[in-house]
């Protein structure tokens, strides 16, 4: 990896501050312009091919694509521009993926060394590839050009030339317009977790795509209570942001061992320069089997507890 300069170091969220008196409207600007800041905060060291400063700035996105998402029924961003960020998110998505079972899944096994080793030496090399080609499409104009209009989009409030831009549904104040949003949240979470718990997806396959659907819910559940806790304080709020924190780092852990599971077979099909044995693949596959088993069956209590917390009424 390139070495970084002090401006190249990762930078995490900063916590969105709103005033009780703003608008919705200036809530959006707000909350959209800090996870702005927080991507391009981090572009230079993702660039750079720093592991951190590349999860930081796909955090940064997510939370970007979680805010538009949460007021998309007031206010859409042009379709080109969402289109973009949804590609970028694919590029930087693609490079964590091969990180994270280089540097996590991977090493989590507890296994021989001589059983993992020579994986982890492949999909190390893939994850540098993997960065390599990141950082040349981070160096075109195309990338910095699309933030650049993602960032005059709030800076200037574009939304207001479209031509059915609806006024008085951004202006009410945010302390009560927000929490027919964040109620919204909570039921689209509670109601896949309900059809989680129910049993309705028998099947392996559909069960790990049900519990996906229950990860995105509760990450946009996350950042929409974290957006507007500043201005909708109290113990209950904080629960729910702490009880949502804790599902989606084990439904983050279940993902990256589905996720494993593909990136796996890649390696059996093309190892590149570190040849990997069937037997080696058929372990790692083997194990990240139990190890999302054992995941699965912890889940129910979290997912038991989460629903019955209600930090807004709406």
């Amino acid at each position: 990896m390139t070495m970084l300069t002090k401006t190249d170091l990762p930078v995490r969220a900063e916590p969105v501050r709103l005033r009780r008196d703003m608008t919705l409207e200036d809530a959006y600007r707000r909350i959209g312009l800090n996870c702005l800041r927080q991507i391009r905060a981090n572009a230079a060291g993702a660039q750079h091919k720093s592991v951190e400063s590349l999860h930081q700035m796909r955090v940064g996105l997510r939370r970007l694509r979680a805010a538009l998402d949460l007021f998309g029924n007031l206010v859409a961003l042009p379709e080109p521009m969402r289109a973009g960020l949804d590609a970028l998110a694919q590029q930087l998505g693609a490079t964590r993926d091969w990180d994270v079972l280089a540097t996590s899944t991977l090493a989590g096994f507890d296994a021989a060394a001589e059983q993992i080793a020579s994986l982890q030496v492949a999909a190390q090399e893939r994850s540098q590839r993997s960065h390599a080609a990141l950082s040349a499409a981070l160096e075109t104009p195309v990338h910095m050009q699309l933030l650049t209009e993602v960032e005059d989009w709030f800076e200037q409030r574009r939304w207001r030339e479209q031509p059915d831009f609806d006024a008085g549904a951004l202006q009410q104040k945010a302390t009560r317009a927000a929490v027919p949003l964040l109620a919204h949240a909570q039921r689209r979470l509670r109601k896949r977790v309900k059809g989680l718990e129910d049993g309705k997806a028998p099947v392996e396959g559909e069960a790990a795509h049900a519990r996906h659907r229950v990860r995105i819910a509760a990450k946009k559940a996350r950042y929409a209570a974290e957006f507007f806790h500043s201005i909708l304080p109290g113990r209950k709020m904080k629960r729910y942001i702490g009880s949502l924190s804790g599902l989606q780092d084990r439904l983050g852990e279940l993902n990256d061992l589905a996720v494993a599971e593909g990136l796996l077979a890649q390696l059996a099909e093309h190892p590149g320069r570190n040849a990997v044995s069937r037997e080696q693949i058929m372990f790692a596959r083997g194990f990240a089997a139990a190890r999302s088993a054992a995941c699965v069956k912890a889940l129910h209590k979290p997912l038991k507890a989460l629903v019955k917390l209600r930090p807004v009424r709406g």
